[in-house]
């Protein structure tokens, strides 16, 4: 098949596929990760078989486990912190994205769309007040719940907690049936956006 007869993608087509913003599309292009042509009026356009080649490469096919897997991020700088809420979730059918690192959480929310975000509120490049109010100042990230899973219990920690936009609230140490029931609350009802 000729070039000419292949489909040809917009960036916001590709993002659709990929499930991304067609920003993360236009930086992987800037990138050379994903290959694409100009059209005059400076727009770029995708060929199916580039993009189906990017997503080979870095394994963005759907997973074969179905409509059901829920995406979970787990934001926390304690790696065994991180390993044990890995463990329960995705023992639980989960898809688990970890992040380590506060600054990344934006990007990455933005980039994967979780379907519920469980946030350690004590880290140490940005806190977890900062991080859930931008990520609900965000259009893309605002309607994705936020659980609060920290070592803060002081009353007033707590309303902090919720008045920066969280849903939730686990404080830790947690009881594992605790933290499912919760994640599974919360994962299966979404949230209302004014």
């Amino acid at each position: 098949m000729s070039d000419r007869e292949q489909k040809a993608y917009t960036t916001f087509e590709a993002a659709k596929i990929c499930h991304v913003t067609h920003h993360s599309i236009k930086n992987w292009i800037k990138q050379g990760l994903i290959k694409a042509s100009r059209t005059p009026g400076g727009h770029y356009r995708i060929l199916e078989r580039d993009l189906d080649r990017f997503r080979e490469k870095f394994d963005m096919f759907p997973r074969e486990k179905g409509p059901l897997s829920k995406r979970i991020m787990v934001v926390d700088d304690d790696a065994d912190a991180l390993k044990l809420m890995e463990n329960l979730l995705t023992d639980e059918g989960f898809e688990l994205i970890p992040v380590s690192n506060a600054t990344e959480v934006g990007l990455k929310a933005s980039q994967m769309m979780p379907d519920l975000i469980l946030l350690d509120f004590l880290m140490p490049e940005l806190n977890g007040f900062e991080v859930c109010a931008a990520l609900r100042d965000n259009e893309l990230t605002r309607s994705i719940p936020i659980m609060a899973v920290t070592c803060l219990a002081k009353e007033r920690d707590i309303e902090r907690i919720f008045e920066c936009g969280a849903d939730d609230y686990l404080a830790k140490p947690f009881k594992v049936d605790t933290l499912l029931e919760k994640v599974r609350e919360l994962i299966g009802r979404g949230r209302a956006t004014e």
